[in-house]
């Protein structure tokens, strides 16, 4: 499955070599996700789409002014997915959630906005697939090893792909970056160990990072409040780390801080993240359902992206 953001990118490169018998799946294709389709390699008859629709009932409630309930998109492209592999002969279908996934959405609790992407749907939904469907098709997620700060680093030298990347929910059906959500913010943090401010203005069209009115979900995404926000973001401590390194790396460069680094110096977050920030380029979750070859590739991929980043942080 193929989204359009940096995550499913990062896992179109890293299997680049499976390239020639491989398919990409896109629900709802929209400009991101063809075009990184295109970008890696992909020939347009590569590129598998459906469209998801909603039922009328449900465009009527909502002008009534009823509200709407979550949609487990990735659930969908779960079952969906393993339709397309058993119809195009396809032994895996191979996502791109990360471990961040997992982290629940409101502290204390287990309430996760993102349970579709979590490690415990990827396990029931394995468990559902051989129990009740009976097909040999192996649903798993390549990225689940790594943190949302891994795929960051490693996104960040695949330069090609940072024109057309878009993660932004509230621009999809434009296929551009608002600017102003949790998604777009967390974006631009997490990069910040990785691009100059200038590479980060660039790929958003306006200079996110200055935007003090982003400062309440600035403080949302690094754990300064009991929830984060329901968006699909990393861990509050792994945001936390990244501004860490994103600010010492623009001392250590002479270049300014811009006013959302600066403000998160003056938080809790800030003080709680000083401890070893760079550790997770040692990350590995071991809760995966990779099998042995993937994990192989996965753990010598770790071993280069750390080795790669060694002399910067």
């Amino acid at each position: 499955p193929v989204g359009g953001g940096k995550d499913s990118i990062v896992t179109l490169t890293l299997l680049s070599d499976m390239r020639q018998d491989s398919y990409c799946y896109v629900m709802n294709s929209r400009g991101a996700t063809d075009d990184s389709a295109l970008t890696a390699g992909y020939r347009p008859d590569q590129i598998l789409g459906i469209r998801r629709t909603l039922d009328q009932n449900m465009l009527d409630l909502n002008r009534q002014g009823y509200l709407n309930g979550h949609t487990p998109f990735s659930a969908l492209v779960a079952f969906s997915g393993v339709l397309m592999a058993v119809l195009y002969g396809k032994e895996y279908v191979v996502l791109s959630n990360e471990s961040s996934a997992n982290e629940s959405t409101v502290q204390g609790s287990s309430v996760n906005h993102q349970y579709s992407k979590s490690f415990q749907f990827e396990e029931d939904f394995d468990r559902y697939v051989k129990a009740y469907i009976g097909c040999p098709v192996r649903y798993f997620s390549l990225l689940r090893p790594w943190s949302e700060f891994q795929i960051a680093a490693y996104f960040s030298g695949l330069k090609q792909f940072h024109p057309i990347f878009r993660s932004c929910n509230a621009g999809s059906k434009t296929n551009s970056w608002c600017g102003k959500c949790a998604k777009c913010l967390f974006v631009a943090l997490i990069l910040t160990p990785f691009l100059d401010d200038s590479a980060i203005t660039e790929i958003f069209g306006r200079e996110i990072l200055e935007d003090e009115s982003l400062v309440p979900i600035l403080r949302e995404l690094c754990g300064e409040t009991p929830e984060k926000p329901f968006e699909c973001v990393g861990s509050r401590e792994e945001i936390s780390a990244t501004m860490v390194l994103g600010i010492a790396r623009r001392k250590q460069n002479g270049q300014p801080l811009p006013a959302l680094l600066r403000y998160f110096m003056t938080t809790q977050a800030f003080e709680a993240a000083q401890q070893s920030p760079a550790r997770y380029f040692d990350y590995y979750q071991q809760e995966n359902l990779l099998p042995e070859a993937f994990a192989q590739r996965m753990q010598a991929e770790t071993k280069a992206l750390k080795e790669r980043f060694a002399r910067d942080f």
